[in-house]
C-alpha cells in the first residue's frame, strides 16, 4: 500500500521522482524502487516523505485514508500571521471541552466566518 500511496499523491501533487528525491534526500532510483515495491522506506525516509507530500505517515501507511495533513497546514497559516502556540492547539484545553461547549465553539467559528464572509 505504501508504494501506491507514494506513487499516486506524488502524481497528485505533480512533483517528479527526482523532485520527491530531492525533497527528501534520496536518488531518484530510490524512489522509484519504493513506487515499484522493489524496497520500502524506512522509517526517517517515510517520515520525511509524509512532510514532503504534505500528508501523514498513517496515510502512507493506510492506517488512515485522510491524505491531507490539514493540522500542519493550520498551524503554518497560524505561525505565518504571528501565533506561535494559539489556544486551538492546546492539548489540555480540548481534552476538559464537553461536547456541548464544542457546539459552541463551532457555531462561534462559524459566525466569525460569516462576518468576514457574508453570503
Amino acid at each position: 500500500m505504501v508504494y501506491q500511496r507514494i506513487r499516486s499523491l506524488r502524481k497528485e501533487r505533480r512533483l517528479t521522482q527526482t523532485m520527491l528525491a530531492e525533497k527528501v534526500g534520496v536518488s531518484a532510483q530510490v524512489v522509484s524502487n519504493w513506487e515499484r515495491h522493489y524496497t520500502s522506506p524506512d522509517l526517517d525516509d517515510l517520515s520525511k516523505i509524509a512532510y514532503a507530500l504534505n500528508t501523514t505517515a498513517d496515510y502512507l501507511l493506510g492506517l488512515s485514508d485522510e491524505k491531507e495533513d490539514e493540522m500542519r497546514e493550520i498551524k503554518l497559516f497560524l505561525q505565518n500571521k504571528g501565533y506561535e502556540k494559539p489556544v486551538i492547539f492546546d492539548k489540555e484545553a480540548w481534552l476538559n471541552v464537553q461536547p456541548e461547549e464544542i457546539n459552541q465553539i463551532e457555531n462561534y467559528f462559524r459566525f466569525l466566518l460569516q462576518q468576514k464572509h457574508p453570503s
